[in-house]
Protein backbone atom coordinates (compact mmCIF):
# COMPACT_ATOMS: atom_id res chain seq x y z
CA UNK A 1 0.00 0.00 0.00
CA UNK A 2 1.38 3.13 -0.62
CA UNK A 3 2.88 5.23 2.13
CA UNK A 4 -0.14 8.28 2.06
CA UNK A 5 -3.02 5.98 1.64
CA UNK A 6 -1.78 3.64 4.62
CA UNK A 7 -0.99 6.93 6.27
CA UNK A 8 -4.31 8.40 5.93
CA UNK A 9 -5.89 5.51 6.53
CA UNK A 10 -4.93 5.66 10.38
CA UNK A 11 -7.05 8.70 10.41
CA UNK A 12 -10.34 6.38 9.26
CA UNK A 13 -11.26 5.76 13.49
CA UNK A 14 -12.09 9.09 13.90
CA UNK A 15 -15.43 9.04 12.35
CA UNK A 16 -16.90 6.62 14.87
CA UNK A 17 -14.43 8.63 17.94
CA UNK A 18 -16.68 10.26 20.96
CA UNK A 19 -14.45 11.13 23.15
CA UNK A 20 -10.93 13.25 23.29
CA UNK A 21 -9.27 9.21 24.36
CA UNK A 22 -10.50 8.07 20.81
CA UNK A 23 -9.11 10.76 19.20
CA UNK A 24 -5.53 10.58 21.32
CA UNK A 25 -5.44 7.14 20.22
CA UNK A 26 -6.00 7.89 16.58
CA UNK A 27 -3.07 10.99 16.77
CA UNK A 28 -0.69 8.35 18.35
CA UNK A 29 -0.98 5.91 15.64
CA UNK A 30 -1.23 8.57 13.08
CA UNK A 31 2.43 9.67 14.59
CA UNK A 32 3.29 5.96 14.44
CA UNK A 33 2.45 5.61 10.51
CA UNK A 34 5.11 9.01 10.15
CA UNK A 35 7.97 7.14 12.39
CA UNK A 36 7.51 10.10 14.14
CA UNK A 37 9.34 9.95 17.97
CA UNK A 38 7.12 12.60 19.60
CA UNK A 39 3.90 14.13 19.06
CA UNK A 40 2.20 16.61 20.39
CA UNK A 41 -1.74 18.49 19.23
CA UNK A 42 -3.04 21.70 20.39
CA UNK A 43 -6.59 22.69 19.58
CA UNK A 44 -6.75 26.58 20.02
CA UNK A 45 -9.72 29.19 20.60
CA UNK A 46 -9.45 32.79 19.84
CA UNK A 47 -11.52 34.58 21.82
CA UNK A 48 -12.00 38.51 22.82
CA UNK A 49 -10.29 37.56 26.29
CA UNK A 50 -7.34 36.03 24.38
CA UNK A 51 -6.03 32.73 23.48
CA UNK A 52 -7.53 29.21 25.01
CA UNK A 53 -5.88 25.97 24.56
CA UNK A 54 -9.23 23.92 24.59
CA UNK A 55 -7.17 20.23 24.43
CA UNK A 56 -3.80 19.01 24.53
CA UNK A 57 -3.01 15.37 23.32
CA UNK A 58 0.90 14.72 23.91
CA UNK A 59 3.08 11.79 24.31
CA UNK A 60 5.51 12.67 26.55
CA UNK A 61 4.72 15.78 29.11
CA UNK A 62 5.87 19.21 27.75
CA UNK A 63 8.42 17.65 25.47
CA UNK A 64 8.16 20.70 23.43
CA UNK A 65 8.43 23.20 26.12
CA UNK A 66 12.15 23.97 25.39
CA UNK A 67 11.14 24.95 21.68
CA UNK A 68 9.07 27.92 22.66
CA UNK A 69 12.12 30.56 22.80
CA UNK A 70 13.00 29.32 19.26
CA UNK A 71 9.78 30.41 18.05
CA UNK A 72 8.37 32.76 20.65
CA UNK A 73 6.55 34.59 17.31
CA UNK A 74 4.62 31.76 16.46
CA UNK A 75 4.07 29.74 19.92
CA UNK A 76 2.79 32.05 22.70
CA UNK A 77 3.04 31.31 26.24
CA UNK A 78 -0.54 29.81 26.84
CA UNK A 79 0.61 26.92 24.69
CA UNK A 80 -0.01 27.44 20.89
CA UNK A 81 -1.26 30.63 19.21
CA UNK A 82 -4.20 30.74 16.55
CA UNK A 83 -4.59 31.94 12.70
CA UNK A 84 -3.49 31.30 9.18
CA UNK A 85 -0.85 27.77 9.96
CA UNK A 86 2.31 28.60 9.01
CA UNK A 87 5.25 25.77 8.75
CA UNK A 88 8.68 25.36 10.70
CA UNK A 89 11.56 22.80 10.15
CA UNK A 90 14.64 22.70 12.38
CA UNK A 91 17.22 20.12 11.59
CA UNK A 92 20.67 19.07 12.83
CA UNK A 93 22.23 19.92 9.38
CA UNK A 94 20.67 23.15 9.44
CA UNK A 95 23.40 25.99 8.17
CA UNK A 96 23.16 28.60 10.50
CA UNK A 97 23.17 27.40 14.58
CA UNK A 98 19.67 27.14 16.27
CA UNK A 99 18.93 27.45 20.00
CA UNK A 100 16.63 24.09 18.90
CA UNK A 101 19.73 22.00 17.62
CA UNK A 102 20.52 21.28 21.36
CA UNK A 103 17.05 20.27 22.20
CA UNK A 104 17.24 17.85 19.22
CA UNK A 105 20.60 16.17 20.41
CA UNK A 106 19.07 15.73 24.05
CA UNK A 107 16.15 14.14 22.48
CA UNK A 108 18.03 12.10 20.09
CA UNK A 109 16.24 13.51 16.99
CA UNK A 110 16.94 14.64 13.91
CA UNK A 111 14.50 17.10 12.99
CA UNK A 112 11.21 18.40 14.14
CA UNK A 113 8.07 19.54 12.25
CA UNK A 114 5.83 22.49 13.74
CA UNK A 115 2.53 23.50 11.92
CA UNK A 116 1.28 26.38 14.24
CA UNK A 117 -0.79 29.56 13.75
CA UNK A 118 -1.31 32.97 14.38
CA UNK A 119 -3.80 36.05 14.15
CA UNK A 120 -7.14 34.01 13.87
CA UNK A 121 -10.72 36.12 14.27
CA UNK A 122 -12.16 35.67 17.93
CA UNK A 123 -14.10 32.35 17.54
CA UNK A 124 -11.71 30.89 15.14
CA UNK A 125 -10.11 27.53 16.24
CA UNK A 126 -7.71 25.45 14.65
CA UNK A 127 -5.23 22.34 15.51
CA UNK A 128 -1.68 22.63 15.47
CA UNK A 129 0.94 20.19 15.76
CA UNK A 130 4.12 19.00 16.83
CA UNK A 131 6.19 16.27 15.80
CA UNK A 132 9.80 14.87 16.30
CA UNK A 133 11.62 12.76 13.51
CA UNK A 134 14.99 10.47 14.43
CA UNK A 135 15.82 11.63 10.37
CA UNK A 136 16.48 14.73 7.97
CA UNK A 137 14.95 14.79 4.84
CA UNK A 138 14.00 12.25 2.30
CA UNK A 139 17.44 11.23 1.75
CA UNK A 140 18.20 10.29 5.60
CA UNK A 141 14.62 9.40 6.04
CA UNK A 142 12.21 7.73 3.92
CA UNK A 143 9.52 10.73 3.23
CA UNK A 144 10.08 14.06 2.19
CA UNK A 145 9.44 17.09 4.00
CA UNK A 146 6.93 18.38 1.74
CA UNK A 147 4.73 14.99 1.43
CA UNK A 148 4.99 14.93 5.69
CA UNK A 149 3.70 18.52 5.63
CA UNK A 150 0.84 18.21 3.70
CA UNK A 151 0.06 14.64 5.15
CA UNK A 152 0.39 16.96 8.91
CA UNK A 153 -2.20 19.68 7.31
CA UNK A 154 -4.77 17.21 6.11
CA UNK A 155 -4.50 15.23 9.70
CA UNK A 156 -4.90 18.74 11.81
CA UNK A 157 -7.93 19.40 9.84
CA UNK A 158 -9.58 15.72 10.24
CA UNK A 159 -8.58 16.19 14.02
CA UNK A 160 -10.32 19.32 14.42
CA UNK A 161 -13.32 18.27 12.86
CA UNK A 162 -13.41 14.95 14.65
CA UNK A 163 -12.92 17.24 18.32
CA UNK A 164 -15.85 19.60 17.23
CA UNK A 165 -17.94 16.86 16.81
CA UNK A 166 -17.59 15.17 20.27
CA UNK A 167 -20.70 15.59 22.33
CA UNK A 168 -19.30 18.00 24.39
CA UNK A 169 -18.39 20.22 22.20
CA UNK A 170 -20.81 23.20 20.31
CA UNK A 171 -20.85 21.73 16.39
CA UNK A 172 -22.46 22.01 13.02
CA UNK A 173 -25.59 19.44 12.25
CA UNK A 174 -24.36 16.48 11.43
CA UNK A 175 -24.56 16.11 7.58
CA UNK A 176 -26.46 13.45 5.98
CA UNK A 177 -23.67 10.82 4.62
CA UNK A 178 -22.11 11.55 1.02
CA UNK A 179 -22.12 8.88 -1.69
CA UNK A 180 -20.09 8.89 -4.28
CA UNK A 181 -20.85 6.86 -7.71
CA UNK A 182 -18.84 3.79 -8.63
CA UNK A 183 -16.67 5.88 -11.50
CA UNK A 184 -16.03 8.45 -9.07
CA UNK A 185 -14.51 5.90 -6.22
CA UNK A 186 -12.57 4.35 -9.07
CA UNK A 187 -11.16 7.71 -10.22
CA UNK A 188 -10.37 8.66 -6.00
CA UNK A 189 -8.66 5.18 -5.96
CA UNK A 190 -6.19 5.51 -8.75
CA UNK A 191 -5.67 8.56 -7.24
CA UNK A 192 -4.89 7.89 -3.92
CA UNK A 193 -1.66 5.82 -5.56
CA UNK A 194 -0.47 8.86 -7.54
CA UNK A 195 -2.18 7.93 -10.52
CA UNK A 196 -2.36 10.95 -12.87
CA UNK A 197 -5.89 12.28 -14.73
CA UNK A 198 -4.21 10.96 -17.79
CA UNK A 199 -2.71 7.67 -16.65
CA UNK A 200 -5.90 6.73 -14.67
CA UNK A 201 -7.86 7.63 -18.02
CA UNK A 202 -5.39 5.04 -19.89
CA UNK A 203 -6.74 2.51 -17.06
CA UNK A 204 -10.00 3.12 -17.38
CA UNK A 205 -10.07 3.72 -21.01
CA UNK A 206 -12.16 6.76 -21.00
CA UNK A 207 -11.27 10.69 -22.01
CA UNK A 208 -9.12 12.36 -19.67
CA UNK A 209 -11.99 14.85 -19.51
CA UNK A 210 -14.20 12.40 -18.07
CA UNK A 211 -11.71 11.45 -15.22
CA UNK A 212 -11.72 15.41 -14.54
CA UNK A 213 -15.55 15.43 -14.83
CA UNK A 214 -15.81 12.79 -12.03
CA UNK A 215 -12.74 14.07 -9.70
CA UNK A 216 -14.81 17.31 -9.81
CA UNK A 217 -17.83 15.61 -8.62
CA UNK A 218 -16.05 14.01 -6.03
CA UNK A 219 -14.97 17.34 -4.70
CA UNK A 220 -18.39 18.70 -4.60
CA UNK A 221 -19.75 15.86 -2.56
CA UNK A 222 -16.44 15.97 -0.66
CA UNK A 223 -16.95 19.88 0.09
CA UNK A 224 -12.55 19.63 -1.07
CA UNK A 225 -10.55 21.66 -3.80
CA UNK A 226 -7.76 18.99 -4.42
CA UNK A 227 -6.79 15.49 -4.87
CA UNK A 228 -5.53 14.74 -1.93
CA UNK A 229 -7.73 16.48 0.21
CA UNK A 230 -10.75 14.22 -1.20
CA UNK A 231 -8.56 11.09 -0.82
CA UNK A 232 -8.28 12.04 2.69
CA UNK A 233 -11.66 12.73 2.76
CA UNK A 234 -12.89 9.93 1.30
CA UNK A 235 -10.44 7.60 3.65
CA UNK A 236 -12.26 8.81 6.80
CA UNK A 237 -15.72 8.25 5.68
CA UNK A 238 -14.95 4.64 4.67
CA UNK A 239 -15.83 5.31 1.03
CA UNK A 240 -12.19 4.19 -0.14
Amino acid sequence: MRFATRVLRSLRPLIGASCTADIGKVIGDFAAELDAMHYALGIVQHTPEGDVLRWLCEDSRRWWEAFRPEFSPLIATTGWRVGQMRVAWRMLDDDQFFPAHDELRRLGAQSGLFLVADGLRPGDTVACFALLFGFVDATAGRHAHAQLTDLCHHAASLLLEAYLRLPCQQSKPTCASTRLSAREQECLRWASVGKTGGETAQILGVSERTVNFHLGNAFAKLRVNNKQAAVAQAILRGLL
